[in-house]
């Protein structure tokens, strides 16, 4: 069930996107009644975008976050210090 009411989200967001960005055909009926009220048609869309954001974040296990990011910088160190060493010769070079 929670795998159909995700795919109903992403299925309104799609749709309300390309309602707000779609192609410039002549509006009937519902199109322009939502050219006339833009500003409430945009808050719809950035209200059902917050509410998929919010859902993806509810969806993350905080409470073994910081576990599994001190294990993926132990796993990870080397890479880091090399990634480190050239960030800092990259910086030197674009100084001089």
């Amino acid at each position: 069930m929670r795998r159909l009411f995700g795919l109903m989200a992403v299925t309104a967001a799609a749709l309300g996107l390309y309602l707000l960005f779609g192609p410039d055909a002549e509006p009937s009926g519902a199109g322009k009644a939502l050219e006339s009220a833009p500003a409430a048609y945009g808050g719809w869309a950035l209200g059902l975008v917050m509410g998929l954001a919010l859902a993806w974040l509810a969806s993350i296990d905080w409470f073994t976050l910081p576990v599994r990011a001190i294990t993926w910088v132990r796993l990870q160190r080397r890479r880091l210090w090399l990634a480190l060493l050239a960030g800092l010769c990259a910086g030197i070079l674009v100084l001089f």
